[in-house]
């Protein structure tokens, strides 16, 4: 069973734009807590919410979206933009999903010499 803090910061996950921290502190959870967000994320209360959060959050995003290609009141088309973007990376985060497309790949430097790989860190002059 959800606890009363658990209850508010779920609630206020969308308000917030995804952001948990932001819901977090809605909820009052102390500063500690906000920095480990996973006593709530890992909870049972917030994994069975997530779809329904995650839902709310595209059905945010789409509506920002189907607002680019209008004119809005009182949207100007940057803050449009910034919204699309904000909610797709936290719909990717809390999914599970990853919100770049870039890997780091860890390599002793004796196999990059065996193998022939540059560093690429010269520049020509």
């Amino acid at each position: 069973m959800a606890t009363i803090k658990q209850k508010i910061a779920i609630d206020k996950i969308v308000e917030k734009r995804g952001n948990v921290a932001a819901a977090m502190r809605e909820a009052k959870y102390d500063e500690t807590t906000i920095k480990n967000p996973s006593n709530l994320t890992q909870s049972k209360a917030y994994k069975k919410a997530l779809p329904s959060i995650i839902a709310r959050l595209e059905t945010e995003r789409d509506r920002a979206l189907g607002l680019l290609g209008k004119k809005a009141e009182k949207a100007k088309y940057r803050d449009l933009v910034d919204a699309t973007d904000k909610l797709t990376k936290n719909i990717q985060l809390l999914s599970g999903g990853e919100t770049e497309r870039s890997k780091v790949v860890f390599m002793p430097i004796e196999l990059m010499n065996k193998h022939g790989i540059n560093l690429g860190t010269e520049t020509d002059s």
